[in-house]
């Protein structure tokens, strides 16, 4: 468990998961993928980390991982997403925090990709790499790397619940 200023960050237990989906449609407001996209990926098994940070036992954000994939399904790394932060909290820091802590228990020897903006996850370490292809960002501006080697070029794939949502 990780604190900041009475806010901790925990993985959270299945009983929490209604607040999540909550947290989710709201940060996402207009969209259900990403609720649904965690609640597919959860049932299933399939998440590698999930987070949250709490404060008065109240979800505030949250993160989640899952397994990247080249063509032959060989896990190469983790996708980031979805990351989300309660709309009234956001813009104060959370989100950068719970993601700091989150790539800190991430096995080193993988690579973390998010498909985002670049100006927000470059803090991170995140950059473009256009070896790294992603069917969602054809053009490669906003799929970008965390990782400590050089990577070959290929296609990462997501799990199978995220081509549901297109």
């Amino acid at each position: 468990m990780i604190c900041y200023k009475a806010m901790n960050i925990i993985k959270p237990t299945t009983a929490r998961y209604s607040e999540i989906h909550n947290l989710l449609d709201r940060a996402f407001a207009g969209s259900i993928s990403e609720s649904k996209l965690v609640k597919d990926l959860h049932d299933k098994g399939k998440i590698s980390l999930d987070l949250i940070m709490e404060q008065n036992g109240r979800v505030l954000a949250y993160i989640c991982y899952s397994a990247a994939y080249d063509n032959n399904k060989a896990l190469i790394g983790y996708h980031l997403a979805p990351l989300a932060v309660l709309p009234e909290k956001q813009r104060q820091g959370l989100g950068q925090r719970i993601t700091r802590e989150s790539l800190k228990l991430l096995p080193k020897d993988l690579t973390v990709y998010v498909l985002g903006d670049p100006e927000y996850y470059k803090q991170f370490g995140f950059k473009v790499d256009k070896t790294q292809k992603c069917s969602s960002d054809p053009e490669g501006l906003h799929f970008m790397v965390l990782s400590r080697v050089p990577l070959p070029p290929r296609n990462v794939l997501y799990e199978e619940e995220f081509y549901e949502l297109a």
